[in-house]
């Protein structure tokens, strides 16, 4: 066989090649995320959601977000307390629920029981944290930590900068989160969510635990600075 042949034969080849890797990919289902079951205990939330909840769009993040602070807030979500639900379900859910309840789409009650030594303005901006991805073993890490902060407020939120504290039934003292300048685009607007994210170092494996299990958490702003869009800043 001469050189050229040989050079078309190898041709040939890559291309069948190449061709037969395309339609494989194209024959593979593509998984929907919002086919995945929402765990009935919520304490799984956060193991089980984690990766699935980033392949969502933004706006299903914010609205799933709210989905689940709201059965938080309700307590509706025990151990075995209601039947499993799908995200594509939880969505429709949100939706509805905030379509009839357009000023209030977590269910807060005021003043809340667990949020009852904050200030007025606190209470306004509540901070609740988004499913954590983190390793099997409950070895030290650098972790990924993504906070959702509502705006309960009446104008919307520019910035934010400070530190959040997180107490847990478990800790024997509150952990300390420092945000640094988080600019929101879009704004926050009225009972709109905005995500916070930051990379911490976790130097405690009870709080490790406690990120893994929010059971019995709260998370609070401590002390910074929220800048509204028309300039004012609200001091913690």
């Amino acid at each position: 066989m001469s050189a050229l042949h040989q050079r078309l034969n190898k041709a040939l080849l890559i291309a069948i090649t190449a061709a037969s890797m395309s339609l494989a990919s194209c024959s593979m289902p593509q998984v929907d995320p919002t086919s995945k079951t929402i765990p009935t205990d919520s304490d799984q939330w956060q193991q089980n959601l984690g990766a699935t909840f980033e392949n969502l769009p933004k706006s299903d993040q914010q609205l799933l977000s709210r989905y689940m602070l709201r059965m938080k807030l309700s307590g509706a979500y025990g151990s075995g307390a209601m039947p499993r639900t799908t995200i594509k379900q939880a969505l429709i859910q949100q939706r509805e629920y905030e379509r009839l309840h357009p000023n209030n789409p977590t269910g807060k009650k005021s003043p809340l029981t667990n949020q009852s030594g904050m200030t007025a303005n606190a209470q306004n901006y509540p901070v609740s944290l988004l499913p954590v991805k983190t390793s099997d073993s409950d070895s030290l890490n650098q972790v990924k930590l993504q906070f959702m902060l509502s705006n309960h407020g009446k104008i919307a939120i520019q910035s934010f900068e400070g530190t959040l504290t997180m107490t847990d039934i478990a800790l024997t003292e509150g952990k300390r989160f420092d945000v640094p300048l988080s600019e929101f685009d879009p704004a926050i607007k009225p009972e709109q969510s905005g995500k916070i994210v930051i990379e911490s170092g976790i130097e405690d494996i009870n709080v490790m635990r406690a990120i893994r299990n929010t059971r019995d958490m709260t998370i609070e702003i401590s002390q910074g600075t929220l800048t509204l869009v028309d300039g004012q800043e609200i001091k913690f």
